[in-house]
């Protein structure tokens, strides 16, 4: 189980997570501290709670998933009574990152393919591109009918686009993601509201750092420039920052 990687963007809302339930801690003993000590030691009892939450939120790097058996209970309960689009992503994805079976994974979910459902649609897509099948990944994004007009599917394309190396339709890809997801907002994936919202920053700020990856690779580094700070500028966790591009995108034109 210590080999499951997250992704960037579910891995920056577990820390911020984490830091709020730190911060929590350190609201509780300032409030005793402020009863038994007074206002100055309980204002840098907060002070130090708090850089101290940073600090280690900083300093974070991997959270530990729940073991298999409690993992494989929960599965096999949820699916038993619930066979939503939203439950059956859940179960590939648990099939294919926790335990490590991409091919049942992916055959769970090209069975649901005809229903069209952009989550579905946007987890095989996820997976493939994982497993290095581009260009499959793209043939199974652009039928659904839901392409254009949903900012995952598009930032998904984005990726697929990237790994065949077609920049200048990546690039087309994530600005229209950002377009859209600007007027209404990513779709609602079953997660807390507060979740949600966490989740929209962070992928809001994954696609101006790929963005700004793409427009590296193409030489315009002030559009670059301008799509890092502005993914920047949406991350609390200052190491997650970027201002350069990751290895994968640095290829010659």
């Amino acid at each position: 189980m210590q080999g499951v990687q997250f992704d960037s963007e579910i891995l920056y809302v577990q820390k911020l997570y984490y830091f709020l339930f730190l911060a929590t801690l350190t609201l509780f003993t300032c409030a005793l501290a402020l009863w038994w000590f007074g206002l100055r030691i309980g204002l840098i009892i907060l002070a130090s709670g708090l850089i101290l939450s940073y600090i280690a939120m900083f300093k974070k790097k991997k959270f530990t998933p729940p073991e298999k058996k409690i993992a494989a209970k929960r599965m096999a309960r949820t699916i038993s009574q619930d066979t939503s689009p939203l439950s059956i992503a859940r179960f590939a994805c648990q099939l294919y990152y926790y335990f490590n079976k991409p091919t049942q994974a992916i055959s769970l979910l090209e069975k649901f393919l005809p229903t069209h459902d952009p989550l579905l649609c946007i987890t095989l897509g996820d997976i493939l591109l994982k497993e290095g099948k581009a260009k499959q990944a793209l043939y199974i994004l652009r039928d659904n009918p839901y392409a254009l007009i949903d900012p995952l599917l598009l930032t998904t394309q984005g990726r697929a686009l990237i790994q065949i190396e077609k920049i200048p339709e990546a690039v087309r890809m994530f600005e229209r993601s950002l377009h859209i997801a600007k007027q209404n907002g990513f779709p609602h994936n079953g997660a807390h509201w507060f979740t949600h919202k966490l989740l929209t920053l962070s992928y809001t700020a994954s696609i101006h750092h790929t963005l700004a990856d793409c427009y590296v690779i193409l030489g315009n580094l002030p559009d670059a420039k301008r799509h890092y700070r502005a993914g920047n500028c949406l991350l609390f966790d200052i190491s997650l920052w970027r201002y350069q591009p990751n290895p994968i995108y640095s290829t010659q034109k």
